[in-house]
């Protein structure tokens, strides 16, 4: 057994080598996570914040353009420009068709266009669509050397020569009233957000080597905190293999491992429970064993040793005890069989009452000899569907319990009745009755009463185990009732079957 223990535990190491736990599992899906948002803002800056703040000029840009076109006639035309263009950092031209400048507005310094004259605005009024339709461009300039207003630096003012980049937009348009033909011009600077990209950068990483130390600690603090009752409930729970579990410090952190743990808490009282039973049931077989073999073997000497003792009485005994050794080696069989089900149940419709009456007759025979009655109280033939032999073998199994436990007077009474569409057998005995906290396991595999043990009349002392599976087979209802000093009675109900 330590030999396989052995291996058994060297097994489960080797499998377990190498794998991650619930702690790196966690604080790794954190990590992980982590990354992924990172690698979203790090994709948003580099990639799309250029073209979605472009967007965001281009629409700036033509919103203002609407404005202009609308209150193109209006005598403070060159006021709104001014105003529109100091409120959206716009630079914004008036130009004819020969290229005479009518007004300039705005943000003018520091664009393309600062020293705007007639024959450098040509070429842009060229570009303009007949039809009517926007033109937008990206161009890229050089900054004028002089980057001061009135001698002192411009707030917004760049080193002379840099290299910038603009937003230009081109329009042809036409006054309602007069019909004269302009072009409009706009023009915005959007190299600042490569400067701001820059920064944003930079400050990306900072925030990426914060975040990542943030998610590390936190990750394994919180790793650390799931885990840990895990982790105490897996080593305390390598001891239920000697039935014994001792609840861990951490179990009540969370409410699944308190779940857990109550569970494996009642896990370990059933096994221990159960191998104490198991070691009463081998206890009991033992002595159920013993006495026929010792009585067959005390006879079988006696009439070998003497010729008077050979008789048909103490060969009727002999019998009959080589009858009870293999009535309890075919239930320890059956009970067998039933635990891993492979006993299969053959239905078929006979009269049950015919047949609990003749078993009664049966077994008092066999038990009148040591002074046991069996009352049997019957009715009319009824027919029920079930498998005869197996029904039959809970009769014989629950009359054996009866005839057992029964009290001075030595009777056992078998009851039949009608309870509406089903049909009812009671067997009660008179003995001493059984204790209200030990009748929920009387049918328990492996239980018996704590009162000392008492040779059965007949069977084996796993009959109601065995009872129970049958009955269950047959989906058929079942219990006892008992009461102490007045007896105890068992019953089952199986569904009659009309002719």
């Amino acid at each position: 057994m330590r030999r396989n223990n052995r291996s058994h535990l060297a097994y489960r190491d080797t499998f377990f080598a190498g794998r991650v736990g619930i702690r790196g599992k966690i604080l790794i899906y954190l990590l992980v996570l982590a990354g992924f948002m990172l690698s979203l803002v790090w994709v948003s800056q580099s990639a799309l914040l250029y073209s979605i703040f472009e967007r965001s000029a281009a629409g700036q840009v033509t919103g203002t353009a609407r404005q202009m076109v609308k209150h193109l006639e209006d005598e403070d035309a060159e006021n709104l420009a001014e105003q529109l263009g100091a409120e959206n950092d716009l630079g914004i031209w008036l130009l004819r068709q020969d290229g005479e400048i009518v007004f300039s507005a705005g943000r003018t310094r520091y664009t393309p266009f600062e020293n705007l004259d007639k024959e450098e605005a040509l070429p842009w009024i060229g570009r303009a669509p007949q039809d009517g339709k926007i033109h937008l461009e990206s161009i890229s300039y050089t900054v004028q050397p002089d980057d001061t207003v009135n001698g002192k630096e411009a707030p917004s003012a760049r080193h002379s020569g840099s290299e910038e980049q603009a937003l230009v937009y081109i329009q042809r348009v036409t006054a309602e009233k007069t019909e004269d033909a302009y072009v409009l011009l706009l023009s915005t600077r959007i190299t600042p957000l490569r400067s701001t990209r820059t920064a944003m950068r930079n400050q990306f990483l900072l925030m990426t080597v914060a975040v990542l130390l943030a998610t590390a600690l936190v990750g394994y603090t919180m790793a650390s905190s799931v885990s840990e009752p895990i982790i105490e409930t897996n080593k305390a729970a390598l001891a239920l293999s000697q039935s014994r579990y001792t609840r861990p410090p951490h179990s009540g952190g969370y409410r699944e491992i308190a779940e857990l743990n109550d569970t494996l808490v009642r896990t370990a009282e059933d096994l221990r429970r159960v191998e104490d039973l198991q070691r009463e049931l081998i206890a009991n077989i033992s002595h159920d064993l013993r006495t026929p073999l010792t009585m067959i073997e005390g006879y079988v000497e006696a009439m070998r040793d003497i010729p008077d003792e050979n008789t048909p009485e103490n060969l009727q005994i002999i019998i009959d005890e080589t009858q009870r050794l293999s009535s309890m080696v075919n239930e320890v069989l059956d009970f067998s069989r039933l635990r891993t089900g492979n006993l299969e149940m053959k239905k078929s419709r006979f009269d049950l009452t015919e047949l609990v009456r003749s078993i009664c007759d049966r077994v008092s025979k066999m038990s009148g000899v040591e002074g046991y009655t069996v009352i049997f109280d019957g009715r009319e033939p009824c027919y029920v569907e079930a498998d005869s032999g197996r029904i039959g073998q809970v009769i014989y199994n629950l009359l054996g319990n009866a005839l057992t436990y029964t009290g001075k007077d030595r009777t056992v009474r078998v009851r039949e009745e009608q309870r509406g569409e089903k049909i009812r057998i009671s067997i009660a005995d008179s003995g001493e009755g059984i204790a209200p906290d030990e009748l929920p396991y009387i049918w328990d595999r492996y239980y018996r009463s704590r009162e000392n043990h008492r040779r059965a009349v007949i069977g084996s002392g796993l009959g109601l185990n065995i009872c129970r599976s049958i009955l269950e087979k047959h989906q058929a209802l079942y219990g006892a009732d008992s009461e102490i000093g007045k007896g105890t009675t068992f019953w089952f109900e199986l569904p009659e079957e009309k002719a």
